[in-house]
């Protein structure tokens, strides 16, 4: 599509212009999240070991970081373009790993210094909820939540398993929520223990509802018996709040939703020996997550496709089984649900407990005693464009309003409603804007054939034996050095190049040095977006300095130096040693540990982006020597980089023997094998040398 072509004119007008223009298309993975929090940016935080602004940036949109970490259903890597590559980056599992490493304390507040707006009340503490909730303390609200419960937290902490989403994890994100002015008033009903009229003779000047699907669907089974057929998310609410309910040792769950899956995994761990699931579906119309279907299957969990309940079987009171009759379809031909059967065709299902997990629904007991309205289906009256019900100062959010969705779609439902609210309250109209940017297309294939394949790193989980047997956390953790491999495999899709259309001479030097053939040449360049991989190769060999990054503001690697020279002794011989961050751990990237003692460490994620000015400016600003290490070519992350960086290299000597100096103070060394102890022992040698050898201070030259 068509950008906005910039000037250096523009970029002294508007320092922020190369910025803005970026974030005037997103990458795919930030616009199909419901939140849209910039994954490309908190990537590059893990990449380089900056675990506290990677939460900040993930928080900065997501409140619920933590919990989606572990359950979020990620349209963020469905979109990812590295799956046109090898396969998409990690992305849910690097938010969990940062989220829980950090924790609540390690994420920054933004409580705001004065709280005084209006009161506004949150029935329901469930993730829509507190979302809201934290969206208005941040702009100076007072909002209280209520909730039934005696934690908060939603249906992730009352009913999704423990193997799924421990408590702790939980309480992360609730915490650091509470901590920007949100109070909660847990354990107690809204409707039954205080009605709405109350909230408002106390104080509330509006509120919100945010109270979910609380409630199983019912299904109405002929011969079903009092005992022995259970609620899937009634079974799932005891087992979250420490009860352990009674279950036969063969078990049947009603159902082929996330929901079901959670009930018969769950069965597996209270001892039954046999669970199945029966379901209206096929395996690839299931709703289920194909994950989740995946291991339920290694658990020992069977499916049984295509069969819908007809009526109980029963002999002295207890079940015996279940007769099915076979589905002919669930879909009609416009995909609404309209299941159709074949009476002539009923199996026996052998059973000794039913579990029904074929839907949720809300739970009105908040009407009661208010004047809210139903509509003629028997819904809460809602107008979606401005999150209003029937009373104008009630607002609502979430599923009690929306469809079934997920944690991170909550939160957006929340975030969305508590803007209609300040809006409300500030007296002003309530014009929800929700219109998004354009987001980068699919990358071209022949661009993604060049680009480099990098292994995704797995994420270790317990054997199925294993986790049969209790509730614990079924997956592992990243450790450090695996989430930061796992970081660096983003394309930074969105970040690369864009050429200043006055200062081009259509010279050809970028679509030469361009390891991916993307620079299309006219009157001036042109870099597509949609291919540019970021790499910064352009940036560094255009002689007119005509191309910028989209992502760092000009000068960024002369900044970098001149804070690591910060450091060193102004009377000894000040080196600055120039790394590719793919060899770096987080402590070197922070600056906390050292792979060469007495000189200035600047990491960069690539040494593709160093230009022969950025290594001679490093003299401008007090170095003596300057080192580049890197990785051979076939370990760079990109095709040629180590090829034109050779090439710099030699100008700057080149450049350096004209004005006088020796060209030994610019060094380049590639690594022949990988690892630490390779780059310590060529940096140890090489400043011994040195140190030893006749190269002195710049200041100390005649």
């Amino acid at each position: 599509m068509p950008q906005e072509r910039l000037t250096s004119q523009d970029i002294l007008d508007r320092p922020s212009a190369v910025a803005d223009l970026m974030d005037s298309q997103w990458a795919p993975c930030r616009y199909n999240c419901p939140v849209h929090a910039d994954v490309r940016a908190y990537l590059e935080h893990i990449a380089q070991g900056q675990w506290r602004q990677a939460v900040d940036v993930i928080r900065r949109n997501l409140p619920f970081a933590a919990v989606c970490g572990r359950v979020c259903h990620h349209p963020c890597e469905a979109n990812c373009r590295r799956r046109d590559v090898d396969s998409a980056v990690a992305i849910r599992e690097l938010k969990r790993f940062v989220s829980e490493l950090q924790g609540a304390a390690g994420a920054t507040v933004h409580r705001p210094p004065r709280q005084d707006k209006a009161a506004v009340a949150i029935v329901g503490g469930g993730p829509a909820g507190l979302a809201a909730a934290l969206e208005l303390a941040r702009w100076g609200y007072r909002p209280t939540v209520f909730e039934r419960f005696t934690r908060a937290g939603g249906i992730p902490a009352t009913a999704i398993p423990e193997y799924r989403l421990p408590r702790n994890v939980i309480a992360i994100d609730v915490e650091w929520i509470l901590a920007h002015g949100v109070e909660l008033v847990a354990g107690l009903a809204v409707g039954k223990d205080k009605t709405i009229e109350e909230l408002r003779k106390d104080g509330f000047q509006a509120v919100l509802i945010a109270t979910g699907l609380s409630s199983g669907r019912g299904l109405s089974l002929p011969g079903a018996p009092r005992e022995g057929v259970l609620g899937a998310l009634e079974f799932l609410t005891d087992l979250g709040m420490g009860k352990r309910p009674r279950l036969g040792r063969d078990v049947l769950v009603i159902g082929g939703g996330n929901v079901a899956v959670d009930a018969a995994r769950s069965a597996v761990r209270l001892g039954s020996s046999r669970v199945r699931m029966m379901c209206l579906e096929t395996r690839e119309e299931m709703p289920a997550f194909e994950w989740e279907q995946r291991e339920a299957q290694e658990e020992g969990i069977a499916f049984i496709h295509r069969r819908g309940p007809v009526e109980v079987a029963t002999a002295n009171g207890r079940i015996t089984g279940v007769k099915a009759r076979r589905v002919t379809r669930v879909f009609d031909e416009n995909k609404r649900f309209d299941p159709r059967y074949d009476d002539g065709d009923i199996v026996d299902v052998p059973c000794e407990t039913i579990i029904i997990a074929i839907g949720q629904s809300p739970d009105y007991g908040f009407l009661q005693g208010s004047a809210l309205r139903v509509d003629s289906r028997g819904r809460l009256d809602y107008n979606p464009t401005t999150c209003q019900t029937s009373d104008p100062s009630v607002f609502a959010c979430g599923e009690i309003v929306t469809p079934p969705g997920s944690v991170v779609e909550a939160c957006a439902s929340g975030q969305r409603a508590a803007r209609a609210m300040d809006l409300y309250l500030s007296g002003k109209a309530i014009v929800l804007d929700d219109s998004l940017p354009p987001f980068i297309g699919a990358i071209p294939s022949e661009t993604a054939g060049k680009v480099r394949k990098a292994v995704r790193q797995p994420v270790a989980a317990q054997p199925a034996e294993t986790r049969r047997a209790n509730l614990d956390e079924v997956d592992h953790n990243y450790a450090e050095s695996a989430a930061q491999r796992e970081a660096r495999r983003c394309m930074s899709c969105g970040a690369g190049a864009e050429v200043l259309i006055d200062k081009c001479a259509a010279c050809l030097t970028c679509l030469r040095v361009c390891p991916f053939d993307i620079p299309v040449v006219t009157d001036v360049a042109r870099i597509d977006s949609d291919r540019c991989q970021s790499c910064g190769i352009c940036i560094a060999e255009c002689p007119a300095n005509a191309i910028v990054s989209r992502s760092r503001e000009s000068g960024w690697i002369i900044r970098r130096t001149v804070a690591a020279l910060k450091n060193l002794d102004p009377a000894a011989l000040r080196i600055v040693v120039y790394l590719c961050g793919h060899i770096a751990s987080a402590a070197q990237w922070r600056g906390e540990e050292h792979l060469a003692q007495g000189a200035a460490e600047v990491y960069l994620p690539s040494l593709s982006a160093l230009s022969t000015l950025d290594m001679l400016q490093a003299f401008d600003n007090g170095a003596d020597v300057v080192l580049v290490v890197t990785p051979q070519d076939s370990a760079e992350r990109y095709p040629q980089a180590v090829k034109r960086l050779r090439k710099r290299v030699s100008q700057a000597r080149r450049l350096l023997k004209d004005i006088g100096l020796k060209k030994s103070r610019i060094q380049l060394f590639e690594l022949t094998r990988p690892g630490r102890s390779a780059i310590q022992e060529t940096l140890a040698t090489a400043i011994t040398d040195l140190r030893g050898g006749t190269v002195k201070p710049i200041g100390a030259v005649p």
